[in-house]
């Protein structure tokens, strides 16, 4: 029998009248699972006024809010009038309407533009047209042409997909330039996408059908040749290009620095195993190298909160996984190395403020314990290291402007959202709201426990997240539906509240639900993703199995009904499990599924599997199709026809070596959908897992309320 860790339980009591006498709680009809709400919305804080005031928000029918004064405790009520004087909101001064730029309600620039960013001074707004960089001057409206190559392989301020995707992140809808903080020059990516294969993507509408294509190098395939610009927004002189070779490499998002006289430039090699962060001269292009590192396995490129300047110009805070765990140090302004200020066995999450005047950072981690969210300082040179946080709780913070208090949400499986605010000495100072409501001590609500399962090999504590079915019957054996993501530093599993009506409904039909984390997660740093290295799949799933042993040895779980769902990386792991645990996941539902890393992108790949030819065993290994005939279960298999990311080949090959083996699945795809689905395909998807779910694991009829309340047809 495997050995657990810590297990919180999900208890709650409600003392009726003034008695000690425990009540017996009310079971809920399926009517009143969807018509009484759990519990209300936390207290939000709107924004810090100054040091001493903030104001906070809550939403129970109707928005209310009010001023908090600390000093006196006092809580004013504020009007939407009132709060507006406050909050005023800011008019969106630039505004991209049908590709025309408009500045304070005027049409500046006409033509199919994209990205427009205001310079620093207001002075400029630069932008991207037909894959060219432009700058226009607001005040004579004056355009600028930066660029002059543009084409539909040349891209000039604008990202390939795959930069978009994997590096510079889908948040930068393909914007590939930055303004400096003095506004007078942008840094641009001009990304030649020549040697990189074209994709066609079919789609079923119209009488001859849709075909669109696009640049993606899959795994193996020639990468886009970027290079590095810096033009001044009125072209006065050519762009000057950074001092890189082309070779195969990757660029991460360059990092001005404050006083925008220089840039620091974030390289790393194809195999993404070199990491190298060079200073260079925005006016020559020449480069000298300040800071490198060489991990064993990989390094993320694409990693947005790496690099803190100091505003002084006097150093930079940088984030690294160096040693095993993701730490801060403080380098000085040439890149050389001053300390490190955290160590040992414990994630640094983010940076929450740097308080360069008492050299003190603010930082949110995984550390004291496992799914929680902590808050600390530290001061520059390591000492001082002190929890502000409290409990075992997951915390949402905002920090006061002067760092002298802030206001925490936090919550665990077992409590509701509380809204508290502390002094950062650690003391209580008060609360300002409290989610647990009446109806949560009336009613019995699903029960749900943060458990720790020991891994095979004793190294790790895996945490799993899950909701009993209400009133479980000694004996009776139950289904189980585990969701999972799965990808290397993904958290599926976190100690804070969560609760919604479909959890309770299927608590009530007797479902047990799931969420676990295997030892690549971000629970246990980088000495864990490094197990996954060439080898996508193989821990996942031997820990998630080792997990599910435990709920069918510990928890009554039917060893028969074992159901595991995920979508993108979550269905490659599905189909994983179902062929090679095949005894231990008996039903999978995926959706827009890897089933083949060559299959995949090159940055996203190669980082974590390294190229194809240094890795065959491993790409092999790792291939869903590959163990395709090992298909034993019952598998769900969905696709969106028209994945970019994720393209439904996948999915068609997979299936194509299931009918070869002659082993038997469903398939839905959705025409017009591409990675994730929408509209009436989303309730369509929902419901389809939905029936899934009662034929396959409660087996039984989906009941009329719940065909109602989802339209189920």
């Amino acid at each position: 029998m495997l050995k657990t860790g810590k297990t919180v339980s999900f208890v709650m009591v409600l003392l009726l009248f003034t008695t000690n006498l425990q009540a017996q709680k009310q079971l809920l009809s399926h009517e009143q699972i969807f018509s009484l709400q759990e519990s209300n919305n936390p207290v939000e804080l709107v924004k810090w006024i100054d040091g001493n005031s903030f104001i906070t928000s809550v939403w129970t029918g109707k928005r209310t809010a009010s001023i908090v004064k600390i000093k006196s405790r006092e809580q004013i009520p504020l009007d939407d009038k009132e709060l507006s004087q406050y909050s005023p909101a800011s008019p969106d001064r630039l505004e991209l309407k049908s590709g025309i730029i408009h500045y304070d309600g005027e049409p500046i620039v006409q033509g199919d533009n994209k990205n427009p960013v205001l310079s620093p001074d207001s002075m400029y707004i630069a932008y991207t047209r037909d894959n060219d960089l432009y700058a226009v001057r607001i005040s004579d409206k004056k355009e600028f042409h930066l660029t002059r190559d543009g084409s539909e392989v040349i891209l000039n301020g604008y990202a390939s997909w795959a930069y978009m995707e994997e590096i510079l992140g889908r948040s930068s809808n393909y914007r590939a330039f930055w303004w400096s903080p003095d506004s007078k020059t942008i840094a641009f990516f001009r990304t030649d996408d020549s040697n990189v294969p074209l994709f066609s993507i079919t789609d079923s509408h119209g009488l001859h059908g849709y075909i669109e294509t696009m640049r993606y190098p899959k795994s193996g395939d020639n990468n886009p040749e970027v290079k590095i610009g810096f033009a001044d927004p009125e072209g006065k002189s050519s762009p000057v290009w950074a001092d890189f070779d082309m070779e195969d490499q990757y660029f991460g998002q360059p990092l001005w620095t404050p006083s925008g006289k220089n840039i620091w430039i974030q390289w790393a090699n194809r195999g993404q195993d070199r990491y190298k962060l060079f200073d260079v001269d925005i006016h020559t292009g020449k480069k000298s190298e300040i800071y490198s590192e060489s991990p064993k396995t990989w390094i993320d490129i694409d990693k947005d909160n790496r690099v803190h300047f100091l505003s002084d110009g006097k150093g930079a805070i940088i984030i690294s996984n160096k040693s095993g765990y993701s730490h801060l140090y403080l380098h000085s302004q040439d890149g050389s190395p001053v300390n490190p200020i955290t160590q040992g066995d414990f994630t640094v999450l983010d940076i929450v403020k740097i308080d360069e005047k008492n050299k003190t950072v603010y930082f949110t981690c995984f550390k004291d314990n496992i799914g929680c969210t902590d808050f600390y300082r530290v001061s520059f040179n390591g000492k001082n290291l002190q929890r502000l946080s409290f409990g075992n709780y997951t915390h949402r913070i905002s920090l006061s402007p002067d760092a002298k208090y802030f206001v925490s949400v936090y919550s665990n499986a077992a409590t509701a959202p509380v809204t508290a605010l502390y002094d950062t000495k650690g003391k209580f100072v008060m609360e300002l709201g409290n989610s647990r409501n009446e109806e949560n001590g009336i009613y019995e609500w699903a029960k749900t426990d943060f458990i720790t399962v020991k891994s095979n090999d004793g190294k790790y504590d895996l945490p799993m997240r899950v909701t009993f079915p209400v009133n479980m019957e000694k004996g009776r054996k139950y289904p189980v539906l585990i969701h999972v993501y799965g990808g290397p530093a993904a958290v599926n599993v976190r100690q804070g509240w969560s609760s919604g009506s479909m959890s309770n409904w299927y608590a009530y039909e007797g479902l047990i639900q799931v969420a676990m984390d295997h030892r690549g997660s971000l629970h246990f740093g980088k000495r864990g993703q490094d197990e996954m290295h060439r080898n996508l799949g193989k821990v996942e799933v031997m820990d998630y199995s080792t997990c599910v042993k435990w709920l069918i040895e510990n928890a009554q779980a039917d060893p028969e009904r074992v159901c595991i769902n995920g979508f993108s990386y979550g269905g490659y792991i599905t189909c994983y499990s179902m062929v090679c645990a095949p005894d231990v996941f008996t039903h999978g539902i995926a959706g827009g599924s890897v089933t083949d890393w060559m299959l995949y992108d090159a940055p996203y790949t190669e980082r974590f599997m390294d190229h194809p030819k240094e890795n065959p065993e491993g790409y092999k290994q790792s291939s869903v199709i590959a163990h395709a005939g090992n298909l034993k279960g019952k598998l769900l298999l969905t696709h969106g026809l028209m994945d970019e990311n994720v393209h439904v080949q996948n999915t068609f090959q997979l299936v194509s070596e299931l009918e070869d083996r002659n082993r038997y699945f469903d398939l839905v795809i959705y025409p017009s959908n591409r990675h994730g689905y929408g509209g009436a395909k989303s309730q369509h998807f929902r419901n389809l897992q939905i029936k899934f779910i009662y034929e396959h694991l409660l087996r039984k009829p989906v009941p009329e309320k719940l065909k109602k309340e989802m339209s189920i047809e």
